[in-house]
């Protein structure tokens, strides 16, 4: 009787190992990732921070000096590796979010922002399931643009 127990364990273990395989996707990358991105407006101008990044806001304290945050631009879109997203930031600017690599510890992303097409700043981060980085722009007139960037899978 106990031949008939062993062979059923070890096909339910063999079934279990078999599902993790194929929920797993090749070569350790993820599939796709969630990406929430938020562009912020900073001024050294007395103000109020916007209620929509309260959550927020102890962070953006502590890296940046700003006396008032608001919320431009936020979404939540879904990507695939070398896939990106087109962010209008003005008439003649563009933020481009590529993400280049989804590991599962790790989203590759690049992030560049254009002016009339041509690249004025570019760089690559590495983002965690859930932690949220934050990129500033430079200041121009006591104003500057805080990009938000966290992802999910």
């Amino acid at each position: 009787m106990k031949f008939s127990i062993i062979p059923k364990h070890a096909l339910f273990l063999l079934l279990c190992l078999v599902m993790i395989t194929l929920l797993i996707p090749p070569s350790g990358e993820a599939a796709s990732v969630d990406l929430e991105w938020r562009i912020i407006a900073a001024s050294h101008q007395k103000g109020s921070v916007d209620p929509r990044l309260k959550d927020i806001y102890r962070n953006l304290g502590a890296i940046f000096n700003y006396n008032s945050y608001k919320l431009v631009n936020m979404n939540r879109v879904h990507l695939s590796p070398n896939q990106s997203v087109s962010i209008p930031l003005s008439n003649v600017k563009t933020c481009i979010i590529k993400l280049t690599q989804a590991t599962p510890k790790w989203a590759h992303i690049q992030i560049q922002i254009t002016k009339k097409g041509q690249t004025i700043f570019g760089t690559n981060a590495r983002l965690m399931n859930g932690r949220m980085l934050l990129l500033g722009g430079p200041s121009s007139k006591g104003k500057a643009l805080i990009f938000s960037l966290r992802s999910f899978w």
